[in-house]
C-alpha cells in the first residue's frame, strides 16, 4: 500500500460519513406539534390527512382547528406531507386551491419559520403542525405513535 492509496481511502470514508450524518438528519420524519388543548389519543393516520386536507375542521370536543404549514416549496414542508400524509406536496396544494376556487373551505395557515411555527401552536388553542425532528418543542404537546 503506498500513502496516496491510504490518503485517499481516508478522504473517501470521511466524506461517505458526512454524507451520511447529513442524508439521516435531512430525511427524519418531522413531528406533529400539538397546542395544549389537543387530545392527541383520538388521531390516527387517516384523521391527519383529513385535517391537513381540510377537510376536518374540528376537533372531537367541538374546538375548531387550526393548521399550519410552512411554505410550499419549504424542503421540510414537501418532507412531512410525504412521509405524514403520504402524498405529493402538489396534491395537497391541489386539494386547497380546489376548495378556495369553489368557496367550500380554506387553505391552512402559511407560517415562514419552525421558530414562528412553535409560537403559534403554543399560543392557538386547537393548533397543529410540524416541525424538524430534532428541533425543540417546549411548551407544546407531540404526537407520539401514529404512523402512516
Amino acid at each position: 500500500m503506498n500513502p496516496p492509496q491510504v490518503r485517499s481511502r481516508g478522504i473517501r470514508s470521511l466524506m461517505l460519513g458526512v454524507l451520511l450524518a447529513l442524508t439521516s438528519a435531512a430525511y427524519a420524519t418531522p413531528k406533529i406539534l400539538l397546542h395544549e388543548s389537543v387530545d392527541p389519543t383520538l388521531l390516527d393516520s387517516v384523521y391527519l390527512n383529513q385535517i391537513f386536507a381540510m377537510q376536518t375542521r374540528k376537533w372531537p370536543d367541538g374546538l375548531a382547528i387550526q393548521v399550519f404549514i410552512l411554505p410550499s416549496d419549504s424542503n421540510l414542508h414537501r418532507k412531512f406531507v410525504v412521509d405524514r400524509l403520504q402524498i405529493q406536496a402538489h396534491q395537497l396544494d391541489r386539494i386547497w386551491n380546489r376548495m378556495l376556487f369553489t368557496g367550500t373551505g380554506k387553505a391552512p395557515t402559511v407560517v415562514e419559520s419552525e421558530d414562528e411555527m412553535l409560537k403559534v401552536i403554543r399560543t392557538t388553542p386547537g393548533a397543529i403542525g410540524y416541525v424538524s425532528k430534532n428541533y425543540p418543542t417546549d411548551g407544546v404537546k407531540v404526537l407520539q405513535g401514529v404512523q402512516p
